[in-house]
């Protein structure tokens, strides 16, 4: 596989279980290469391990001891430098291997595009999937400064080019006029849509109970974009956009999204040079061990630390 195995001292948390005792297996996909505004997001794998390792580990929402449970630190994708068509055919075939191993996966990116490599390696394996994506961002233009391929036509392409499955998109507060008509005209079986401005309220829950009824029993892959946040709690991402939710309220909503289906999880687009105080590196990895904790919930794992 294209894999650098990550340095025992920068292992996710500080430590790696053996791949026959995980429960989760954490890699990372250094993808960037297409950002059309700040790079940088080459550098968050290694910026949310070593945040990582300063968090307590006794989960807020589920009351679940991660220490006694752990990650598999496979370590990163190699990439192949400029290439973003050759960079994403190694991220979907380390992927897709790693999903043979029959554990829940964690990635770190990277841009928004590597979900797409990603999420083709999780249709592979899983019939039927669906995709749930917190983003700022529609990322549906069909092209975007002359590609087809970047972070601004992601789930575009997902929907052009992986058949039989369901994308519902989370809180997008930021459209192109061309994706606002893709939107009205999108049919329902390719895309649903929930809003959130500002501030999340009954209806916004509501409206994503609804949106992913469809997907409850459906393998789930879960994205998440951190410029779904507002900008002053996660200032270090690539294309900052205002008006976002505060972090508890992202956890309420993936609270309501992680079940025993969840099989993979991405957290992309920390940029760590936009953010001194590395703030948004250590948001993206409590945002990892609280949905760990979600998912050993969901899967019976009786791991308490009360």
């Amino acid at each position: 596989m294209y894999i650098s195995p990550a340095a025992e001292k920068h292992h996710f948390l500080g430590f790696s279980k053996d791949l026959e005792e995980a429960v989760f297996i954490i890699m990372g996909a250094p993808l960037d290469i297409s950002a059309s505004y700040r790079g940088g997001s080459a550098e968050a794998p290694r910026a949310v391990r070593e945040a990582s390792k300063s968090l307590e580990l006794c989960t807020f929402f589920t009351n679940i001891d991660i220490e006694s449970v752990g990650f598999h630190d496979l370590g990163d994708v190699v990439l192949a430098p400029g290439d973003i068509i050759e960079s994403m055919n190694r991220i979907e075939q380390v992927v897709y291997a790693v999903l043979t191993k029959e554990r829940r996966l964690f990635i770190l990116g990277g841009e928004h595009t590597i979900t797409l490599p990603s999420f083709k390696a999780f249709a592979k394996k899983f019939k039927e999937p669906c995709l749930v994506v917190f983003d700022a961002h529609g990322d549906l233009r069909q092209e975007y400064l002359g590609s087809r391929y970047n972070h601004a036509t992601v789930l575009r392409r997902i929907i052009d080019e992986v058949p039989h499955r369901k994308v519902v998109l989370m809180g997008a507060r930021a459209l192109s006029r061309e994706e606002v008509s893709y939107v009205k005209t999108a049919n329902d079986s390719k895309l649903k849509v929930v809003q959130v401005l500002s501030k999340v309220s009954r209806e916004t829950k509501d409206g994503l109970s609804k949106a992913i009824e469809e997907c409850r029993e459906a393998p789930k892959y879960v994205s998440i974009d951190m410029d779904f946040l507002d900008p002053a709690y996660a200032p270090g991402v690539q294309t900052p956009e205002p008006l976002g939710v505060m972090p508890l309220e992202l956890l309420e909503l993936l609270n309501q999204v992680i079940d025993e289906n969840v099989y993979v999880v991405d957290i992309v687009e920390i940029t760590p040079r936009y953010d001194p105080t590395e703030a948004t590196a250590f948001l993206g990895a409590k945002i990892i061990i609280e949905v760990a904790g979600m998912m050993l919930r969901s899967m019976n794992v009786k791991v308490s630390c009360w």
